[in-house]
């Protein structure tokens, strides 16, 4: 919990020797660790470091001088991955890579180990039965011991991308490492076969049975379809776009047919007419054409006579005369040949007339018959629609039957090509031979190797402990998690040093011992956190009970003493028995239950002179006898604390004693105990909290602060032991507590021997001899 005063006091507070607060220019840096602090924690968690590392050690090392003698003998196989048609799939990367790591994971397996040992009968082999230690176990355990055993001995590893094996056995006899790394994959091939012909011919024989049964199913709905078909005389694709295809082309025949017959009909009607209108002009016959030839010849003749004769020329008149008779026979024969025309046109007439008339009748009978058919045809198909559902759904189960069996039946094709072909194989390309230099054991090496990660373990739990460890031991700490100042690190007192009374406090006893200095630098930073002239009401508590508060109290109060104040402390921690209560009982003094009821007042509580009395004031000040400390506490136990602390009393109690005394200590309840220690807040002008050295945690620390808000001023370690906090090597202004040992009376415990020989460096440097500064 950050306090409105820290940073500002912490700026004012001379560093003592014993006030372990940092430079005010230093508070907020944050340094990383260094090798020096690594070093420092190193030297906290000494002895662990040793205990781990020569136990490591020393272990490995008698491990390794008592290990039997091993060898070790390596083969190579090569897994191919072949396919349907034999070939070695080993280019496909991607396939071959699993298969590869299945193959791994085959070597290692149970099964190849127990199949091992059967191919190499190893439960007969002496050397095996020294690797077991006996075959002495019962024939159970036996077997599934040696295959344990096996699977220790062996190691299979693979080179990414690469289709080798790597089998590593190691064994006391080189003679069995070799013969067990060249039959793993002989006998992990046996292994792999003998499970997939297993399954093969298990899923065969199922499929084979499968098969018949769904062959039989198919042929019984073919035959059902045939039978439906049979018995409605539905042809193969009746009842449907079938059956409507053929009733249109009959139809389209019959339409086709119909229109012949008008066709013909009319035709027949025109070649009727058209034979009437038949002409002979043009007849001819060959004596018309030969009259023809003649009659051009003497045309020509007569031509040729005219341009030089007359027409009465003798020549003339013969070409004129045969002329005139060629013009009568002409005339003659083409009468003739157009009688003779005229006959064969009424001839043919007739014939196209007939001929007609036949195309006309066939058309028709034609038409006439086609439209029978399609009326039967499209009956047929009305009574196959009808029928087709029922058609189609056997038809469906028959399909459906045919592709299941047709699946079934590529199926098992499929299983027995792979049965002949397919798989993955483990060829021995390497065999191991026998090699009598031994792996194991190898203490130097393993000793070595076991120094070195003992030592890497060892300081990886010191800094692991170390950061786990958040128990509260230096001012840095405080001041980085809860930006406070310590006032002060008081050492930790033999048990039973604590004397009866209070005034016989060793800040008053020995003042020049370590504790009292520590004590009087405390008083001192909490007398100059006054903020003006007068008394000095201080509220001393703690996160936890047993944490030193009471402790803490009297040493304050001797400190104030030893400067020459007047000090008194008001113990109102009074739900249980603790020191204070316990000197309360051994003093005079009045107990304060009975000032709290007035039984007792305040007057009478301190021996005073009548001449020492201030009318003005009306105060006993001065009557106050100087070197003594005054104790305020309950002999027993209070059964309702609460309503004394909450009654007015207590306030003029506090402002009695102001009036008394220079410094006032109140020793409040444990803050996390209770939550008197924040109501007493208010009668306090400052607050001190109180941590456990080594035991208080930053958690409760900081629930503590949590809950007395931002009223604490500083913080006061108790219990320090310097010696413990030297060799840990914080850093601060205790780990030299030891070479300033000359400054108290304390009888120091004797440095360690880091700590020696660091004073030893330090002396050379300085130019001293060792024997005089030890002296």
């Amino acid at each position: 919990m950050q306090n409105a005063l820290a940073p500002t006091y912490a700026s004012q507070v001379p560093a003592g020797p014993a006030q372990l607060s940092a430079h005010p220019l230093s508070q907020d840096i944050v340094r990383p660790i260094s090798l020096r602090d690594l070093l420092r924690i190193a030297e906290r968690y000494r002895k662990m470091i040793i205990a781990i590392v020569a136990t490591i050690t020393l272990g490995v090392l008698f491990q390794q001088l008592i290990s039997p003698t091993i060898y070790q003998a390596t083969s190579h196989a090569q897994v191919e991955l072949i396919d349907e048609v034999g070939t070695n799939q080993a280019d496909i990367s991607s396939r071959n890579a699993q298969r590869v790591a299945n193959a791994v994971r085959l070597h290692r397996s149970r099964a190849s180990a127990s199949r091992l040992i059967d191919d190499l009968a190893l439960l007969r082999n002496s050397d095996f039965a020294r690797e077991l230690g006996g075959f002495d176990l019962p024939e159970q355990e036996l077997r599934q011991a040696a295959i344990n055993k096996v699977i220790d001995m062996v190691s299979v590893t693979s080179e990414p991308n690469s289709d080798l094996l790597q089998i590593t056995v190691s064994s006391r006899s080189p003679e069995l490492a070799a013969e067990i790394a060249n039959q793993l994959p002989v006998s992990v091939g046996t292994v792999r076969n003998e499970t997939s012909e297993r399954r093969r011919e298990e899923l065969l024989a199922s499929l084979e049975e499968e098969m018949e049964t769904r062959g039989e199913t198919a042929r019984e709905a073919a035959q059902r379809v045939a039978d439906f078909r049979a018995e409605n005389r539905m042809l193969v694709g009746a009842g449907g776009a079938e059956d409507m295809a053929q009733v249109n082309r009959i139809a389209a025949q019959a339409a086709s047919a119909s229109a012949m017959r008008a066709g013909s009909a009319a035709r027949s009607g025109g070649v009727a007419s058209a034979s009437t209108m038949s002409s002979s002009a043009n007849a001819t016959s060959a004596a018309v054409q030969t009259l023809e030839r003649q009659r051009a010849e003497l045309v020509s003749e007569q031509s040729k006579l005219a341009t030089s004769f007359g027409p009465n020329h003798p020549d003339m008149v013969r070409v004129s005369s045969q002329l005139a008779t060629v013009d009568q026979n002409l005339a003659t024969e083409r009468a003739r040949a157009q009688s003779a025309a005229d006959e064969v046109n009424a001839a043919n007439a007739a014939r196209m007339r007939q001929l007609a008339q036949s195309e006309a009748s066939r058309d028709a009978a034609t038409a006439a018959r086609l439209a029978g058919i399609a009326s039967q045809l499209e009956g047929a198909a009305y009574r196959n629609v009808e029928n087709s559902v029922a058609l189609e759904q056997l038809v469906r189960e028959s399909t459906l039957a045919d592709q299941a069996y047709s699946a079934i039946a590529d199926r098992v094709e499929q299983i027995r090509s792979q049965m002949q072909l397919e798989g993955v194989s483990t060829t021995i390309v390497s065999s191991a031979v026998p090699d009598y230099d031994a792996v194991a054991p190898a203490p130097l090496k393993m000793t070595l190797f076991a120094l070195i990660g003992s030592i890497v373990i060892a300081f990886l739990a010191a800094f692991v402990r170390e950061f786990l460890d958040d128990r509260l031991r230096t001012a840095k700490e405080v001041r980085r998690n809860f930006a406070l100042p310590t006032f002060g690190m008081l050492p930790a007192l033999p048990d039973g040093s604590l004397a009866d009374d209070p005034n016989e406090s060793p800040v008053i006893e020995d003042p020049q011992s370590l504790f009292a200095e520590v004590a009087r630098s405390a008083y001192t930073d909490v007398r100059m956190l006054r903020e003006r002239n007068g008394s000095q009401v201080v509220l001393v508590t703690s996160p936890l009970p047993g944490d030193g508060k009471s402790t803490v109290s009297l040493t304050l109060a001797a400190a104030s003493v030893a400067a020459g104040d007047r000090a008194v402390v008001l113990d109102l921690d009074l739900r249980k028995r603790g020191i204070l209560q316990k000197l309360q009982n051994n003093a005079e003094a009045p107990d304060l239950l009975d000032i709290f009821t007035g039984q007792v007042d305040l007057d009478s509580a301190f021996p005073i002179g009548i001449e020492n009395f201030d009318e003005d004031h009306a105060s006993f000040v001065e009557d106050i006898e100087p070197g003594h400390i005054t104790l305020l506490s309950t002999r027993r136990p209070v059964d309702d604390p609460a309503a004394l602390l909450s009654s007015r009393r207590l306030t003029q109690l506090i402002d009695e004693l102001r009036e008394r005394f220079d410094f006032i200590v109140i020793n409040a309840p444990a803050t996390l105990a209770v939550r008197d220690a924040r109501a007493m807040g208010q009668f306090a002008d400052h607050t001190l909290m109180v941590s456990r050295w080594g035991r208080t945690t930053s958690e409760q620390m900081n629930a503590a602060l949590e809950l007395l808000g931002q009223s604490v001023n500083a913080v006061i370690f108790d219990h320090v032991d310097y010696a413990e906090h030297a060799r840990r090597r914080y850093g601060d202004s205790v780990q030299f507590y030891v070479d300033s040992s000359d400054y108290y009376s304390d009888d120091f415990e004797q440095p360690q021997s880091f700590t020696r020989f660091k004073r030893f460096l330090n002396q050379l440097r300085g130019g001293l001899r060792p024997s005089v500064e030890a002296g």
